[in-house]
């Protein structure tokens, strides 16, 4: 029973030993053991990071302009069909409509197949980058000393202090090694 007890003390025993020896260690207040990053803000400040934005905005803007041209296809050929439908026999009717859905069908192929090429492309431009932003990252919590770098935007973390942010510390280093 009494070791039932002694068992049931040590965890409490454990963490109060270790605030007390934490906050009682000389300058625990002060120190920064844990930072917090924005890595999607740092990608979109560095250099490098506008510079892999513009290309794939660039690639966007083209895919779009294809789609939009095709969909604007498919509108004047259904407005066609709207128009004329009265007019024809029901056999070419039901034609048109098939083209019609083979179009609507080829649309959206054509658009799963942009968005496709679209996240390709982001994770052949972006995976460079990141893997530069890791060591930046990796260095400055070596060099600083911090336990632990959390992303801003991870689920659950709710609050912070905004002393402990290094974004900017990072976007700077990251542009100068670049």
């Amino acid at each position: 029973m009494i070791q039932k007890r002694v068992l049931s003390l040590t965890p409490a025993l454990i963490l109060s030993l270790f605030l007390s020896v934490a906050i009682s260690s000389e300058g625990f207040a002060q120190s920064k053991t844990i930072a917090i990053i924005d890595m999607q803000k740092v990608v979109r400040s560095c250099k490098a990071g506008k510079k892999a934005v513009k290309e794939l905005n660039k690639k966007f803007e083209s895919l779009k302009k294809q789609l939009q041209a095709r969909q604007r296809e498919i509108q004047a050929f259904k407005q066609d069909l709207d128009k004329k439908a009265p007019l024809m026999s029901e056999e070419a009717r039901a034609e048109k409509e098939r083209q019609l859905k083979k179009m609507v069908r080829d649309f959206k192929d054509k658009s799963d197949d942009a968005q496709f090429e679209m996240r390709q492309a982001e994770a052949k431009r972006m995976e460079p980058i990141l893997k530069k932003l890791e060591k930046v990252v990796n260095k400055i919590g070596k060099e600083r000393h911090y336990l632990l770098i959390l992303e801003k935007n991870m689920p659950g973390l709710y609050y912070f202090a905004p002393n402990i942010d290094i974004t900017q510390e990072v976007i700077k280093i990251f542009d100068s090694q670049s």
